[in-house]
């Protein structure tokens, strides 16, 4: 029994990915992970690129979709598709050919990027040198936007500051928006904001100016708590019988989590962006409806269940300075403190998304990683 619910669970994962390429057989991908990894100037890799690593470094060409995590990412050559990466800092440098995701804690662009950006940071500066294709979508604390955005500005954040051309509209929602002397908004300038805009002389709006003061509303004490006290009662429910059933393969997943982390992290990408690509392309076809609902289903539960494998990591990690925790009981508890943990966590502003995040990287890749372990063991 304790077998076959881990078995089930690797084998949804697994199933996930061959989805993927049985309903995609053209779109080839490339997977690396370690501690520094570099793209070598001149290397050309001729199909879609998945890195997990700390420091990632792109010299060379990616012909096909570059998918990046890791603590520090810089792209100085070129990508020829999409570019979707998270991590602390974020360096584009070269040309990306289509639209660019990036989520991190510090965003640099200094290239061209022929499609949309859409960014989540703390900071982004586009530098002078900088030219964007399509929009600018952003939720960030401070934006600088040097560069040109060659059709609409939309995002919210604390400070932005645009000091050069924009081909459309701009759409915000900020602490205090500057324009600097150089800055020229083609469209309409529509911001949503307690300050007046300090629009210097020289910028020019070539619409119509709005500013739309925002409504006050005091949150309720202790708002959102009641909702993450049933989720984690529900998500110890849930860990409790997977521990319960299967305790030693619990156990492997939440160790895998700490003796092989990037595995973790880099599996745990492939799984959560590689499964809805997977389900639309197969929903495509008549036939593949089915397997593509049917994936979406798996996918959600396995998302769900990620949290219960960080969280007994986090629980042992503790509990283990002080006892062994190889016991069901001790286990549970490991668990019941990892959870809180991570509830407390994820109340924190503006890191709680990042947080939940993690977990769920780390969660399903530990399960992919530690079934992968445990069946070279076993031959």
């Amino acid at each position: 029994m304790a077998k076959h619910v881990f078995k089930g669970l690797f084998v949804a994962l697994m199933a996930v990915l061959l989805t993927f390429l049985v309903s995609a057989p053209a779109l080839a991908a490339d997977l690396r992970s370690g501690d520094a990894i570099t793209i070598a100037g001149g290397e050309v890799i001729d199909d879609d690129l998945y890195i997990a690593g700390s420091n990632i470094t792109i010299d060379g060409t990616v012909n096909g979709d570059l998918w990046a995590i890791g603590s520090t990412i810089t792209v100085n050559g070129e990508v020829k598709g999409s570019m979707v990466a998270a991590a602390q800092t974020i360096n584009v440098n070269g040309n990306v050919s289509h639209a660019v995701r990036l989520a991190g804690e510090t965003i640099n662009i200094s290239g061209n990027v022929s499609g949309d950006v859409i960014a989540f940071s703390s900071e982004v500066n586009i530098s002078s040198k900088a030219k964007i294709g399509g929009d600018f979508l952003f939720g960030v604390g401070n934006v600088r936007i040097d560069g040109i955005i060659s059709r609409n500005v939309k995002g919210g954040g604390g400070e932005v500051t645009v000091s050069n051309g924009v081909g459309g509209d701009v759409e915000l929602d900020v602490d205090n928006l500057t324009l600097a002397p150089t800055a020229d908004i083609q469209g309409n300038l529509i911001y949503t904001s307690e300050n007046e805009a300090d629009i210097q002389s020289g910028a020019k709006v070539g619409g119509i100016t709005t500013h739309n003061v925002p409504e006050v509303k005091k949150p309720a004490p202790f708002s959102g708590i009641g909702g993450k006290l049933i989720g984690l009662l529900m998500a110890l429910v849930t860990g409790l019988i997977i521990i319960l059933i299967a305790p030693g393969r619990s156990a492997s997943a939440a160790a895998s989590i700490r003796n092989r982390p990037w595995a973790s992290l880099g599996w745990g990408a492939v799984i959560l962006f590689a499964t809805p690509i997977a389900a639309i392309l197969v929903c495509f076809t008549f036939i593949g409806i089915p397997v593509g609902l049917i994936a979406l289903v798996l996918y959600a539960i396995a998302i769900y269940i990620s949290q219960v494998f960080v969280g007994l990591f986090l629980g042992r990690l503790i509990i283990g300075r002080f006892r062994e925790t190889d016991s069901k009981a001790i286990m549970v508890g490991a668990l019941a403190a990892g959870l809180a943990i991570l509830m407390l966590l994820q109340l924190i502003p503006y890191l709680g998304f990042w947080i939940g995040l993690a977990v769920v990287l780390f969660g399903l890749g530990a399960v992919v990683v530690s079934e992968t372990s445990l069946r070279s063991a076993s031959r």
